[in-house]
């Protein structure tokens, strides 16, 4: 028999098989004598990314005799168990099909705030977002990273009905979620952080790279203060990260939140049936748990039609799982809570009619209340300049490091309104409105490169870099520091299910 023949052979016997399995699944639901029970929740939580994650275990073990529906569109962490445990793989769960949603910003122009006869070139770049159990904290970069409390009371000041988001309140929340692991906490450490929390946060576990404790001690000599504790008492200063990690290793809200609430399964009679459209008389009893259901996309809010004065009362969610459309509903007490970040939950509201009258009609989505969703994103570009080091073996690319994520260390200051390099007093400033992190992120086999954010780095790092000088008189014009105090303004659209299918 030659090689074609038997390859021929092969091909007909899989053919086969495969002709028989499609003819089984067609054929399951003409073989299926029980009825299709729709789904009944206390909760319905809308992504598993970090505040669902959150949510979803504090709900559980705080509220009795519920149940809960986490709707993930992503699939479990253990998919990428692999790439995305290690720090040093971080990238490789950013920007893939599997883990990361795929936006793209849009390139944009505005006028420079330092010049205004000039415009400012945004370009439009990835911008990752995790779709996967723990969400961002899946795929991050694992800094830990609180910000100012100067902004959280920026918050509070609102009005009245902010005031739990005041920095004493917030401070509190985030010392009950941690779990730190430095070792010999000083007094003034312990006034900032948790040690009994289920998110772990620890100090690299291995030495920093050399050329990282260089740039440190550099910056010290220069008399920049040295920080160890970006969440402490102030934010400004020279020094290294804390990580979300637990011995050397990821620690996602996933593993240490949703990981944990999946643990509590009870059962308890129900003292009267629901009945519909809520579920079966003849159930015995309600199971008090929570499910996760990965690669499920929900399309829409679903909205009580009932009501007489036709308010907006959500009854539960329409979503895409397993190629059907499915209905999941709330208990009469219960509660949707979108918790799919600052992308997502705008884009649901929107194709739930929520959102800015305009935009919706002109996706033919009708408007059930028009309010500002989906405006005034804004996020933080970085201008970088890559130099290669003159020390073998001081990067990631050349001398691997698993436990490393590449970006050890920060300087945090005050920008000069006028755009200048900052002087001493900026750098002593305890209001800093401005990062500089150094990465040593693979870019090439064999080759060291030291990835900094120009504006304020200059002075102390040209030493350790070939021709460091002449590659920064080279990139002077982009250098305004326009582009690096630039804020993205965005306004998102809602996205809508396609003629071949679903949008992901």
């Amino acid at each position: 028999m030659t090689a074609d023949s038997e390859l021929y052979d092969d091909l007909k016997a899989d053919a086969e098989i495969r002709k028989l399995w499609s003819e089984s699944i067609y054929k399951r639901d003409e073989r299926r004598t029980f009825s299709k029970i729709k789904e009944v929740y206390d909760f319905i939580i809308v992504g598993a990314g970090t505040a669902g994650c959150v949510l979803a275990r504090e709900l559980i073990y705080n509220i009795p005799n519920i149940n809960i529906l986490v709707l993930e569109a992503g699939p479990p962490d253990a998919q990428v168990n692999d790439k995305k445990s290690l720090p040093f793989g971080y990238p490789y769960v950013q920007r893939t099909n599997e883990t990361d949603w795929g936006y793209f910003i849009e390139a944009q122009k505005m006028k420079s705030s330092i010049d205004p006869t000039k415009e400012v070139i945004n370009r439009g770049f990835a911008y990752p977002r995790g779709k996967i159990w723990g969400g961002c904290s899946s795929v991050n970069a694992m800094v830990y990273m609180r910000g100012q409390k100067t902004e959280y009371n920026k918050w509070a000041d609102q009005g009245p009905e902010y005031k739990i988001w005041d920095w004493d309140h917030c401070l509190e929340a985030f010392k009950a979620t941690e779990n730190n692991a430095r070792e010999k906490p000083d007094e003034e450490f312990k006034k900032y952080h948790g040690f009994n929390g289920l998110l772990h946060v620890e100090d690299i576990q291995n030495d920093n790279f050399k050329i990282v404790l260089d740039v440190i001690q550099a910056a010290k000599n220069l008399g920049i203060p040295h920080n160890n504790d970006f969440n402490g008492s102030r934010q400004n200063g020279a020094g290294p990260f804390q990580f979300t990690t637990k011995d050397g290793k990821r620690s996602s809200l996933a593993d240490s939140y949703l990981k944990d609430a999946l643990k509590k399964v009870e059962v308890y009679p129900r003292l009267q049936p629901l009945g519909p459209p809520y579920g079966s008389p003849n159930e015995i009893g309600k199971f008090v748990a929570v499910n996760v259901k990965s690669f499920s996309h929900v399309l829409e809010i679903l909205w009580n039609k009932n009501t007489k004065n036709k308010d907006n009362t959500a009854i539960g969610v329409k979503y895409f799982c397993n190629g059907a459309v499915h209905n999941a509903y709330t208990s009469p007490k219960g509660e949707v809570i979108l918790c799919s970040g600052a992308i997502n939950s705008p884009q649901i509201l929107m194709l739930s009619g929520i959102g800015p009258k305009d935009n919706l009609e002109a996706n033919n989505i009708k408007v059930r209340k028009e309010l500002p969703v989906g405006q005034n994103l804004m996020d933080h570009p970085s201008c970088v300049i890559a130099a290669k080091v003159s020390i073998s073996n001081s990067t990631n690319a050349s001398q691997p490091h698993y436990w490393s994520n590449g970006t050890e260390m920060a300087i945090f200051h005050k920008t000069n309104p006028e755009g200048k390099i900052p002087c001493r007093e900026d750098f002593l400033n305890e209001s800093p409105d401005f990062s500089i992190f150094g990465n040593l992120t693979i870019v090439a086999v064999s080759y060291d490169y030291f990835y900094v954010c120009v504006n304020g780095f200059i002075t102390f790092i040209c030493n350790h870099f070939d021709n460091f000088r002449s590659l920064l008189q080279n990139n002077m014009r982009l250098m305004d520091n326009t582009l690096i105090r630039t804020r993205i303004n965005g306004t998102l659209f809602p996205l809508i299910p396609n003629g071949s299918g679903y949008c992901y």
